[in-house]
C-alpha cells in the first residue's frame, strides 16, 4: 500500500513539474517574443527578384505580388522582418536576408488588405477652395485572401458593384495604391486585437505620395499618360475656378493621385512637345477614314465633337479604317474605354488631330 502511494505521489509530482515547465516556457516565450513595431506593403513585379516598398511601374498586363511585412524588434534590440518575400527593399534600402523571417509563432496574425483611393470616383468642383475637401479612403477588399502574400490587383473598389465589359485585346492598366493591417489577438481576446499595425494609410496622402505603396501599369507610347489615370478619381472644376485649381490638379495628375480631362490632355501634349494650339484638326468621316497607320491615325490621337475629346486606343472595327467600332479613352465622370459609337452618337463629321505615338498592333 505504501509503495502504491509512493508511486501515486511521484507521478503527480512529475505531472505538476511538466505543467509548471510548460507554463514557465510559455511565459518565457511571451517575454522573449519579438515586439511588433510597424507594418509595410512591399510590391514585387513579375520577373523581379526583389519586393520593395513605394512605387513600382509596370507595362500593362504585367503581374505583380503584394507582400505584407511585419517589422519587429527582438529582446536583444535587433530589428527583424516577418514576410514571405525572399528579398526586400524598404524605402530604397535592401534588408539583409538574415533579418527576414517566415511567421512560425503560435499566434496567428490576421492580415487585412485594402486599396487606397479617392473618396469618390468623380468629383465636380465649383470653387478652387473645394479641392481642400477632397480626401482619400481605405477600401477593405473582403474578396482578397487574408494572407501574407497575394496577387496584386489594379481593379478599383467601385468596379465590384458594376458590370464591367472586358475590352478584348487590352491588358490591364491603371494606378492603384495599397494598405495592409496586421492584427494580433491574445489568449484572452478573440474579438479585439491586442496589437494592430497599419502600413502607410489614406491620411498620409497627398503629402507622402512619393513613398506610398503604388502600382502603375501603362500602355505604350502616346497612351502612357491616359492609361495611367485609370482607377484614379476624376476631378472636374467649373470654368471660373480653373485658374486657382490648375496648378494643384496638374501636380496631382503628375503624381497619379487624381486627374481632370484638361490635365491629362496637357500632360500628353507636354510630353510630345506641343501646345493645344499646335494641334491640327481635320474633319473626318468615321465611315471613310483616316486610315490606321504610322503615317495617319494611331493610338494617342485626339478626336472631338464640340467640347468632348476622346483619345484613340485601338482598331477594333474594319481593319485599317477608323470607324465607330474602334476603341477610345473617354473621360466623362470617370475614365472609361468605349467604342466610338458610344462616344459620338450623332451623324456628321468628327474632328481628328494626330499625336506622334507608338502604335498598339490592331487585333482581329
Amino acid at each position: 500500500m505504501a509503495s502504491e502511494r509512493k508511486i501515486y505521489w511521484s507521478v503527480l509530482a512529475l505531472i505538476s513539474l511538466l505543467v509548471g515547465g510548460l507554463m514557465l516556457s510559455g511565459r518565457i516565450e511571451q517575454q522573449l517574443a519579438p515586439e511588433p513595431v510597424a507594418a509595410w506593403v512591399a510590391l514585387q513585379a513579375e520577373g523581379s527578384e526583389v519586393a520593395q516598398t513605394g512605387r513600382i511601374e509596370l507595362s500593362a498586363g504585367t503581374d505583380f505580388e503584394l507582400h505584407a511585412v511585419l517589422e519587429a524588434k527582438e529582446w536583444s534590440g535587433k530589428t527583424i522582418y516577418f514576410t514571405e518575400a525572399e528579398r526586400l527593399l524598404i524605402e530604397g534600402e535592401e534588408i539583409p536576408t538574415d533579418l527576414l523571417r517566415r511567421w512560425t509563432r503560435s499566434e496567428e496574425p490576421r492580415i487585412l488588405w485594402f486599396t487606397v483611393e479617392g473618396f469618390s470616383p468623380f468629383v465636380a468642383i465649383e470653387e478652387a477652395n473645394d479641392l481642400e475637401e477632397f480626401h482619400f479612403r481605405e477600401f477593405f477588399r473582403s474578396d482578397w485572401a487574408r494572407a501574407w502574400s497575394i496577387p496584386g490587383d489594379l481593379q478599383p473598389s467601385a468596379e465590384r458593384q458594376e458590370v464591367r465589359d472586358l475590352v478584348t485585346g487590352l491588358p490591364r492598366f491603371g494606378t492603384q495604391r495599397f494598405h495592409v493591417r496586421i492584427e494580433m489577438f491574445g489568449p484572452k481576446s478573440s474579438i479585439t486585437p491586442e496589437v494592430r499595425l497599419r502600413s502607410p494609410e489614406a491620411t498620409d496622402l497627398p503629402e507622402e505620395v512619393a513613398g506610398f505603396p503604388t502600382a502603375i501599369a501603362s500602355l505604350p507610347g502616346g497612351l502612357e499618360v491616359p492609361s495611367q489615370v485609370f482607377g484614379l478619381s476624376q476631378i472636374e472644376v467649373a470654368p471660373l475656378a480653373r485658374g486657382g485649381a490648375a496648378d494643384l490638379l496638374a501636380d496631382w495628375t503628375r503624381n497619379r493621385l487624381a486627374f481632370s480631362r484638361l490635365t491629362v490632355v496637357k500632360e500628353m501634349l507636354d510630353r510630345a512637345g506641343l501646345s493645344y494650339e499646335d494641334l491640327e484638326w481635320t474633319e473626318v468621316d468615321l465611315e471613310e477614314g483616316p486610315a490606321w497607320s504610322p503615317e495617319a491615325a494611331g493610338p494617342g490621337d485626339f478626336l472631338r465633337v464640340g467640347e468632348r475629346i476622346a483619345i484613340l486606343v485601338a482598331d477594333r472595327g474594319k481593319p485599317g479604317a477608323l470607324d465607330r467600332s474602334d476603341l477610345c479613352f473617354d473621360f466623362i465622370k470617370g475614365a472609361r474605354v468605349r467604342p466610338l459609337s458610344e462616344i459620338f452618337v450623332g451623324e456628321g463629321l468628327v474632328q481628328w488631330a494626330p499625336l506622334a505615338s507608338s502604335s498598339i498592333a490592331p487585333t482581329d
